[in-house]
């Protein structure tokens, strides 16, 4: 249930990201920003560990740098995620970012742990993952379908065609933010270095998985927050802060802020409650069904609406993506 949880607010934050007006993307970046990747988790983790700078303080620094590169990785990429979702949509950006994140995210932390299971298990694993892609493949493959056949119908009535750039720069930048979306896990999983403190001074292992969020995600913040705030500068676009209507962009931009941790806290307490390889199992569970909710929300914001082919060839990578969920299940059964 909890994991579940995750993953309705994994596949639901995307949403957030478009139509912030009249923020331009780097007010709303800054904003998201200050707010979820650095206030939300170190208040949500003070509230349940407030000692926890004393755990952080006790862990290895190289446990803590190599958790925060991860971070800053990611926070390049995430960028390139929330643009990649203003280019090509929703849907698209979560099936490119997810799969790639999914299987590099997951696989990577068994290797570099030594935390290989069973050989039923991994193997179990290892098939989630390639179904778990073919679904994906699938999902792209509609999304490419749907560009196609925008581009013809505008032709058909004597508008000029959609240059195909947009969307091969889009599916790049998802594509990138796949990668980083995958170094937050391997960093998070390092991380859980000072879980394993926290606990042996007697914190609840629930309550001390958030700490290798806060400890990975400050290299994040810096990433995401100097980008945007020297968009904000050059762009003169801290101006968007009071202009008429941004009452409901400030809204949007704290809302989505919310979504998006509560989808990272959830998971951290799943991956205690998954066991010994929570991490990667839990991770490719949560990227697969985050991404059939973010396109079940795509299909409701009429993201697929007038394209019935491409729209049959989402829901069969829909279908795929649950299939690989209940592989990744069993295999964490054996585990």
């Amino acid at each position: 249930m909890v994991l579940l949880l995750a993953c309705f607010f994994q596949g639901s934050f995307g949403l957030g990201m478009k139509k912030y007006q009249p923020f331009s993307w780097e007010a709303f970046w800054v904003v998201f920003s200050v707010a979820g990747i650095l206030i939300i988790p170190i208040l949500w983790t003070w509230i349940e560990v407030p000692d926890f700078m004393s755990y952080i303080r006790e862990t290895p620094a190289r446990v803590l740098g190599l958790a925060s590169l991860c971070g800053l990785i990611w926070g390049v990429s995430s960028v390139l995620f929330g643009k990649a979702v203003d280019t090509i949509g929703v849907s698209l950006t979560y099936g490119v970012n997810m799969g790639i994140s999914a299987s590099l995210g997951s696989l990577i932390p068994l290797i570099l742990f030594g935390n290989v299971p069973p050989a039923l298990s991994f193997g179990l694993l290892l098939g989630g993952m390639v179904i778990m892609l073919g679904g994906v493949v699938m999902i792209t493959k509609a999304g490419l379908e749907k560009e196609k056949r925008m581009s013809q119908l505008q032709a058909a009535q004597g508008g000029q065609a959609a240059p195909a750039k947009p969307l091969s720069k889009g599916l790049m930048m998802a594509s990138v933010a796949g990668l980083g979306s995958a170094a937050m896990n391997i960093g998070f999983a390092y991380a859980n270095r000072t879980l394993d403190i926290a606990a042996g001074h007697g914190v609840s292992e629930l309550s001390a998985s958030l700490i290798p969020w806060v400890i990975t995600l400050s290299g994040g913040f810096v990433a995401n927050f100097a980008y945007a705030a020297y968009r904000l500068v050059k762009n003169r676009s801290y101006r968007d802060y009071v202009k008429p209507g941004s009452s409901k962009a400030y809204a949007k931009a704290l809302l989505t802020s919310l979504i998006w941790f509560l989808a990272l806290g959830f998971y951290a307490k799943a991956t205690v409650m998954l066991g010994p390889i929570g991490s990667s199992v839990g991770w490719l569970a949560f990227n697969g069904l985050a991404l059939i909710i973010s396109n079940a929300w795509g299909l409701k914001d009429g993201e697929w609406r007038g394209f019935p082919e491409p729209k049959k060839q989402l829901m069969l990578g829909n279908g795929i993506l649950i299939v690989s969920w209940i592989v990744v299940g069993i295999a964490n059964s054996f585990a």
